[in-house]
């Protein structure tokens, strides 16, 4: 496990894994009129289709299931961290309050890590990626040319119509459900952010990135 700490308003959480790129600040911090990609993200990695994060609101998690979600978002996105978030989600949705114990148990080495109301007694380090190669990006901009999907790339995130990436990963082909998702992945853990720009067409992503955009 990742020793280090962040700060949020004052208090200290574990480092959220690379992995989950954008997806974390989306569920831990606000949720945006974009939640699509990440509910689109989340239905392919819990393998749960239905799943839907409609009238979800961060701002609305309560204390314990905010240190929960914590220390699941510290973990590496897979099949049971994935389901962990969503349950977590629904709870949040229905206007519940407390947390699954079974759920908390799975992730208590996590949980115990985080200390209670901790003032913040020195400034917050930034979380800076070392400069990520080219090669993680080969996967997911393939993938983008062959659904004609637009991207923009800059040194450290792609722009992206995160609405029809979204529409993508919820494609009934499984393949290309999976392919996209490891790529989004491999991105993330590059350091990659994806960033939305509505509208955004292959000829304006090819003057506002560098020689990779789409």
């Amino acid at each position: 496990m990742n020793g280090n700490l962040k700060c949020v308003d004052g208090l200290y959480y574990p480092e959220f894994h690379a992995g989950w790129g954008g997806c974390a600040e989306e569920l831990f911090h606000y949720t945006s009129r974009y939640f699509v990609c990440t509910q689109a993200f989340l239905r392919n990695l819990a393998d749960q289709r239905q799943f839907n994060m409609s009238g979800y609101q961060a701002g609305n998690l309560s204390k314990t299931q905010r240190h929960l979600m914590a220390a699941i978002l510290a973990c590496e996105p897979n099949l049971q961290s994935a389901r962990g978030i969503t349950q977590i989600v629904r709870s949040v949705i229905n206007g519940e309050t407390e947390i699954s114990e079974a759920l908390a148990e799975a992730y208590r080495e996590y949980l115990n890590v985080i200390p209670e109301d901790v003032e913040l007694v020195y400034s917050c380090r930034a979380h800076h990626h070392n400069q990520p190669d080219v090669a993680p990006l080969d996967p997911f901009l393939n993938l983008a040319g062959r659904l004609n999907l637009p991207v923009a790339v800059h040194p450290l995130h792609l722009e992206v119509p995160l609405k029809a990436l979204a529409q993508h990963l919820d494609s009934p082909n499984s393949s290309l459900r999976n392919s996209l998702q490891e790529a989004i992945l491999n991105l993330h853990f590059a350091g990659y952010a994806l960033k939305n720009h509505p509208g955004l067409t292959h000829k304006s992503a090819r003057k506002l990135g560098d020689e990779h955009s789409l």
